[in-house]
């Protein structure tokens, strides 16, 4: 789970109490309270992304913006879009500029959050406000499986993808919000947010049809029937013979060329070129970071298997 995603389990068990359900109001009997939500604990405090008014001391707006902003990271993880525009606000307006001046290493410093991060959560705020605003709390996940759609297309057809998946389906997951996105495949970049949503209610309104035993036997066969001595060595307990599988010789040269590549990658890229092209040309560079740290992770992801014991 990341840092500002929902614990969905702990967040259905929760009731109406608290500083703001019902308790306070059971208390108080008849008498009317108003409180007064404190800085940052809601998306309208939190001040839109200005220029810097200067660049020498913060003036008595610029210290009020820059503390509802770190009240708005410091309490209210669990409303990532609120903690992105809180982070974007500090970056432009340099609201950080007295404790820090490099933005990302006082964030880091301050709250632990990577610079990769930090750059997606300012690019994902506004999905996840107009969400919101539709009745909606994703976590930071659900919001990123939708990254690809949005840079095919645009932010409001990823709000009508997940409305839409919000409304026909009583639970939303991640792994969802990434099969659905994944059928819909490459969208033209003038993809109508209605024509979108029409096609995802097709996707969910069809159910899965099981395959029958006779198509089964047909297709490809199951490899968990296959005995100890499997020629892809994957249900037996020890690896096949590679000398004389063609096909795990491909393999070992596909990792091999990643490993290339990963090497004369990190030769070219270091945090301080990163560093100066984003605070040189943000817009452009963020999206950039963002791809290859979401690249990075899929690579993660699938090297991540079970490694035999050394000897």
């Amino acid at each position: 789970m990341g840092l500002f995603d929902v614990d969905e389990e702990a967040q259905q068990g929760q009731g109406a109490g608290g500083l703001f359900g019902g308790g306070l109001a059971a208390a108080a009997g008849t008498t009317s309270v108003v409180v007064k939500p404190l800085p940052g604990t809601s998306l309208a405090q939190i001040p839109a992304p200005y220029q810097p008014h200067s660049e020498d001391e913060l003036s008595d707006q610029e210290r009020e913006d820059l503390e509802a902003c770190k009240a708005g990271v410091d309490n209210l993880r669990n409303a990532f879009w609120i903690a992105g525009k809180s982070f974007e606000t500090m970056s432009v307006g340099n609201l950080h500029r007295e404790e820090n001046p490099n933005f990302a290493d006082w964030v880091w410093d301050t709250w632990e959050v990577s610079e990769s991060q930090l750059y997606r959560l300012m690019d994902e705020w506004r999905v996840g406000e107009a969400l919101a605003n539709l009745g909606h709390k994703p976590p930071e996940s659900h919001v990123r499986a939708l990254t690809d759609l949005r840079r095919q297309t645009n932010d409001k057809v990823a709000i009508t993808v997940y409305d839409t998946i919000a409304r026909c389906r009583p639970r939303v997951t991640g792994d969802l919000v990434e099969k659905v996105v994944s059928d819909l495949g490459v969208l033209p970049k003038d993809a109508k947010p209605a024509d979108v949503g029409r096609r995802v209610r097709d996707f969910l309104a069809t159910p899965e049809r099981e395959v029958t035993a006779e198509e089964k036997s047909d297709a490809v066969p199951d490899i968990s029937s296959f005995n100890a001595d499997s020629p892809n060595g994957e249900s037996g307990r020890k690896p096949s013979n590679t000398k004389a599988d063609p096909l795990a010789t491909k393999d070992i040269e596909r990792l091999q060329r990643t490993l290339a590549s990963l090497q004369d990658a990190a030769k070219e890229v270091n945090k301080a070129a990163a560093r100066r092209a984003v605070e040189a040309q943000p817009d452009i560079a963020a999206p950039l970071i963002q791809e290859i740290g979401s690249l990075l992770q899929q690579i993660d992801r699938a090297v991540a298997i079970r490694l035999p014991k050394a000897e």
